[in-house]
């Protein structure tokens, strides 16, 4: 299939046994010839972190719930607040980490090309 339109819950979440923090559902992955995209809902609950670096570049928009983003370019140490409407993009191997800093889950969408 080329194309689709689908509705996007959180109720499809599950655990990911290659991410063992959080909850993720992977709606588009990448064809068997590495070409093309990768979009995923996710969910960390409180307190959770996910840490990881990968050859995709990277949008994680966050849909609701507050947490802190960090990662480290050219030796510099950076740190953003992460909240509803709040986008992070990475370039590739980008070493990141996300972290759930409320009581509530943090949600978001991620796009990787």
């Amino acid at each position: 299939m080329t194309a689709w339109v689908k509705e996007i819950s959180e109720d499809e979440l599950g655990k990911v046994t290659t991410v063992p923090q959080g909850i993720w559902k992977r709606y588009v992955s990448v064809e068997a010839n590495g070409r093309g995209m990768i979009f995923v809902l996710g969910k960390l609950g409180p307190g959770e972190e996910i840490s990881h670096n990968h050859v995709e570049e990277e949008i994680f928009y966050v849909l609701k719930g507050e947490g802190e983003a960090t990662w480290v370019e050219n030796g510099i140490s950076h740190h953003a607040t992460l909240k509803p409407g709040v986008a992070l993009y990475k370039t590739s191997h980008i070493s990141h980490t996300m972290r759930n800093t409320s009581d509530e889950p943090l949600v978001g969408l991620a796009v990787k090309v």
